[in-house]
This record gives structure tokens, sequence and C-alpha cells, in this order.
């Protein structure tokens, strides 16, 4: 019974619940609710963009030098500081090599240019008295002869014997072979003059490059330098050829980089084809681009910067990449600047190079990440999301600038819509920093190197 009793108020609860809900008013319906997006936006106004190209390299020294021995000897000074990493200022002595037997060699040839001086006195003394021997003996070949002539007349009518001609003939001939013998000699001296003189020459050159090995058994810095690396100790022996000392420049840092060729024709404004043309069309012209371009090492917070300058182009397109070489430096790579606290830019050091070229004008730009796929999320003057397709006529490091597609003055949205719906409303929030900020890093206020 209870079972039964339980059954019929189950059953009586139930029609009494269907009568209420038949029998009572109905509820009004409300229209449903389109929900908002909240999204954040900018307004594409027309700004100067800076083309910007990013390539990579490693810093390597302007200049390198070999210290490479041109005399043998033994080291007999080396200076404390001659160690790798030290630096020395243009000049500065580092190694001598022992110089005994140079300065021997020094006495020996300046001895033997004393002696071939004196032959060649001897030897114009010689000349002056030859001459002056021929004169007077030409002098008495004339007395002779008239003598003989007056002989000869007065053998004529039997006045003096033959024998008195005869000996004045042999007089005579004797003088005559006299100034002949004297004459040769004089004719021999202008060579024997000239064979000392070019004695003396030969030992004068054999004593300046004596004195010259002198000089290269000090080894001095070239310029200011910092020590690479040091391969001779003191009183250690130094053939000749040997490599003592490598030292590199501290005056510039060059950092070799490779960008493509639609960057380059970016950074010039100009078509790929023609990149090399205007390189080597800037290079007749002894001219270079304005660039302005930053050097930046150890990516992240402790990253640390370096303005550059544009030194050269290579010397080609690399056949295997089909990139163009280009070479930057950093001047004085080791000064430091007062209340800046960065390590120098030395060699070795990976670096990333970011050239900056000539301001573009009216330029469409947007954050990169506001590109999606090659579209656009525009909004409406209602507030609905439009999906547009564009057209980017080339990328920078974080913004893209459109080359079709867009209007300035258009709503460009820079949030993540997912989903991103065509036609769903939207809660637009305006960056109104976007252009100040944007221009700010599409073209740096910094002074441009030459």
């Amino acid at each position: 019974m209870k079972i039964l009793w339980s059954i019929l108020i189950l059953i009586a609860g139930v029609g009494i619940t269907l009568l209420a809900i038949i029998t009572g008013p109905t509820p009004k319906k409300r229209p449903a609710e389109e929900k908002e997006t909240y999204v954040k936006a900018i307004i594409a106004e027309p700004i100067s963009v800076a083309p910007s190209i990013i390539g990579y390299g490693e810093a390597q020294p302007a200049r390198t030098w070999k210290a490479i021995a041109q005399v043998a000897g033994k080291v007999t000074w080396k200076s404390d500081k001659l160690k790798s990493g030290k630096f020395f200022k243009s000049g500065e002595l580092m190694l001598k090599l022992d110089d005994t037997e140079t300065k021997l060699k020094i006495y020996s040839g300046e001895a033997d240019i004393k002696k071939y001086q004196a032959k060649i006195l001897e030897l114009k003394n010689t000349r002056t008295n030859l001459e002056s021997q021929i004169e007077v003996l030409k002098k008495i070949l004339n007395f002779n002869t008239r003598e003989l002539e007056r002989q000869s007349k007065l053998h004529s009518i039997k006045a003096v014997a033959d024998v008195t001609v005869e000996e004045q003939e042999i007089a005579v001939l004797q003088q005559r072979n006299s100034i002949i013998t004297k004459e040769s000699d004089l004719r021999l001296l202008p060579a024997q003059i000239d064979y000392q003189q070019a004695q003396l020459d030969a030992a004068k050159a054999t004593l300046e490059q004596t004195k010259l090995q002198l000089d290269y058994a000090k080894i001095t810095a070239p310029f200011d330098c910092r020590i690479d690396t040091v391969n001779v100790e003191l009183m250690q022996y130094v053939a000749i050829g040997d490599q003592m000392v490598t030292a590199d420049g501290i005056d510039e840092m060059e950092i070799p980089v490779q960008f493509s060729l639609d960057q380059m024709a970016l950074l010039i404004h100009s078509s790929p084809s023609k990149v090399r043309a205007e390189a080597e069309k800037a290079k007749a012209e002894n001219r270079k681009p304005d660039w302005t371009i930053s050097v930046k090492t150890n990516g992240g917070v402790n990253s640390f910067h370096w303005n550059a300058r544009f030194l050269r182009m290579g010397s080609g397109i690399d056949t295997t990449t089909r990139m163009v070489s280009m070479v930057v430096g950093v001047q004085e790579p080791f000064k430091r600047q007062p209340g800046v606290h960065q390590p120098p830019l030395d060699k070795g050091l990976f670096c990333q190079v970011k050239i900056i070229g000539k301001p573009l004008p009216a330029q469409l730009a947007v954050p990169r990440s506001a590109v999606h796929q090659g579209n656009l999320y525009i909004a409406t003057k209602d507030s609905r999301l439009e999906i547009r397709p564009v057209k980017i006529d080339y990328n920078l490091e974080h913004y893209a600038v459109i080359a079709s597609g867009l209007k300035a003055g258009e709503t460009v949205i820079v949030s993540d819509l997912v989903p991103a719906i065509r036609g769903m409303k939207l809660n637009v929030n305006i960056d109104g920093n976007f252009v100040k900020l944007a221009e700010n890093e599409l073209v740096p206020q910094t002074e441009v190197i030459r």
C-alpha cells in the first residue's frame, strides 16, 4: 500500500506541474545580444621609412703585421710587455738581435771606402803628373827637333860628322817614344779611375745594406697595434725568415658581411639587376653611400653597439650563395668612451651589422605581426572586421611596408584575432603613439657616418 500511495502522489505532482505550465503566462522573448571583441588598432598614416638590412660577420683587424727576421742572430733584448694582448705604440721597440757581426762589417766597409777613395785620389794625381811630364817632354822634343835640323844643315856643308847627326836623330826618337809611353799611360788612367769608382760605389752600397741590417736587428711596431702571438724568447737564435711576432692594428676593425641582391636593391632604391652597376658607379665617382651603419654583438640584454662606416664592396657575387659581399669598419674599436661601459670590439667577435639607407617619404608601414598570410585585418567604419589581401613592398626588422591594398587613414588591427570571422563586431582601441614610435624606429635620429 505504501508503494501504491507513493506512485499516486508522484503522478498527481506531475499532473499539477503540467497544468501550471499550460495555463501559466507565456515568457517574453528578448533578441540575442551580439558580443563585441576587444582589439587594438592603429591608423595607417604615410610616414618616412628608411629601408634597412641586416647581415652577420666576424670582426677582423683592418691591418695585420708579421715580424719576419731579415737578419740572423741571437735575441739580446726583449721588451717586458711583449706578450699576447699587450699594446704597442708606433715605433716602440719590441726586440733587439745581436748586431756585433753587423757592426764589424760596417767598420770593414768604411775602411774599404777609404781605400778606394785613396786609390782614386792617387790615380788623379798620377794623371796630373803625367800631363805635366808630357808637356815638358814635348818642349824637350821641340828643342831636340830644332837641334836636329841645325845639325842636318851643318852636315850638308860637311861641318859636322855623320855620327853627330845620327846621335841627334836617336835623341829625337827617344823623346818621341817617351811621349808616346806617357800618353798611353794617361789614356789608361780614366778606365782605372772608373774601375776604382765602381769599386767605391759597390763598397758604399754594401755599407748601406749592412747599415740596413743593423736597423733590421731592431724590431719596432710599424703602427699602433696589439700583440697577437710571440714566437721568440730572450737569447734564442733567430734565422732569416723566422716569424717572430704577429700583431693587429687597432685603428680600425673590419666586418665582412653578405647580403642578397634583393636586400641591396632595397637599400639603394633600385632593382636587383642594377646593384653591381650602382656599386661600380659609386666606386668610379670616389663616393660612399649615405648609410647609417651600426654594429651589435652579444645580442640580448647585454648587447653592445658601435657606429660603423662603409669601406668597400666585395670583388663580385658569391657563385654559391648569390650574395653580395660588403665590408664595414669600426674606427678605434679599443677606445673607451667616457661613461660607456662596454668591452672593446675584439677580433673574432660575431657581429650583427645593420645598414639603414636613405629615407623614403610617404610610406604606409604596419607592424609585421599585423600581417596574416598576406592579409590585413581592417576595422570598417561600423566597427566590423574586414580581412583584406595586401601586397607587401618590402619587410623590415619589425615592420612591413605595404605597396597596395591599404589606404591612408584606414584602421589596421594589430591584435591577434582567434578566430577571425569576417564581419564580426569589434571594440576598437586606437594606439595614438604608433606613428611617433614607428618614425623613431624607421628613421633613426643618428648622424650618418661617412
